[in-house]
């Protein structure tokens, strides 16, 4: 089954854009940095990196379809935060007020760490993160460096887009082979046959990208 993988979050997209040609280890940096200090951080340094983020985004151009796959995922992921922290509680007014305000909160930075994952992954080929993940191990390792850790690191940051993509073609599948439900007992069938395939398929990528790494190394390229 063929797949668009514009469906798909944090897939690649080649472009010519500033952005584009950024550094990969730039880009990087900054994904780190906002991860840990956007969640303590003010409200007026948010707002700031908010709109650098905009600046950012039509920069890179980030399509409309990524803004609204990004938007899906992330009201999705706010309705389970905040069945989560409303259950075994007592649902008062006052509560409920409560924890929408801290689940608000809460997305307001997931929210731009997600575009800011969004803009580095659609932005950096794979190649450069091998490179990048090369020469970080060459600076700490020196005369030590064996390759072991960019491997590694290397297919950590490929396998994130690949599990959004396999997910979706399992899926995909999975509806092409059974009546489509909406109920639970429904989402929990195909959560339990499609988790296996989706380990396994990674698992598959994983060696086979190891392999392809090591067989770049080797040749020096």
């Amino acid at each position: 089954m063929t797949v668009d993988k514009n469906n798909f979050l944090f897939q690649y997209t080649a472009r010519n854009t500033v952005i584009h040609r950024l550094p990969a280890g730039v880009k990087f940096c900054v994904l780190c940095l906002s991860s840990f200090v956007l969640y303590g951080a003010p409200q007026t340094l948010l707002a700031v990196y908010a709109l650098f983020l905009v600046l950012a985004s039509v920069a890179a151009k980030l399509s409309w379809l990524t803004v609204k796959r990004n938007c899906r995922f992330l009201g999705i992921y706010a309705l389970c935060i905040f069945f989560i922290k409303i259950v075994g509680v007592p649902l008062t007014a006052d509560m409920l007020k409560t924890m929408t305000a801290e689940t608000l909160l809460f997305m307001q930075k997931l929210v731009l760490i997600l575009f800011t994952a969004s803009i580095f992954y659609e932005t950096t080929s794979k190649l450069e993160f091998f490179v990048l993940c090369e020469k970080i191990e060459r600076f700490f390792c020196r005369k030590k460096y064996t390759g072991a850790f960019s491997t590694l690191f290397t297919i950590t940051l490929m396998c994130v887009p690949r599990v959004f993509e396999v997910w979706a073609q399992l899926n995909y599948a999975y509806d092409a082979r059974t009546c489509r439900r909406r109920d639970i007992v429904s989402a929990y069938r195909r959560f339990a046959s499609l988790l296996p395939a989706l380990i396994e398929n990674l698992l598959r990528f994983a060696v086979t990208a190891e392999k392809a790494l090591k067989n770049r190394r080797l040749r020096g390229c």
